[in-house]
């Protein structure tokens, strides 16, 4: 089989093409890590709102804490 021949590259085009890769690549991690902050930031605010119904429905529950804390833990008995 025949080799095609490449293109005469030279080794100063490819030393920009690769500076302009990193910089394509720097930007992109930092977007990536940007969105993973974001990320983190909303599953904590969801974290905390659970938290606060959990709370508030302990609060305005009629049952006691020993009680509340039995169901959490399956160990209600069927009566």
């Amino acid at each position: 089989m025949a080799r095609g021949r490449r293109k005469k590259v030279s080794t100063d085009s490819l030393d920009t093409k690769i500076e302009q890769q990193k910089e394509v690549l720097e930007k992109a991690k930092a977007k990536y890590e940007a969105e993973k902050e974001t990320l983190a930031e909303l599953i904590q605010l969801r974290n905390e709102m659970r938290k606060e119904e959990i709370m508030e429905a302990v609060i305005k529950s009629e049952h006691s804490y020993a009680e509340i804390l039995a169901f959490i833990k399956g160990e209600v008995s069927e009566e």
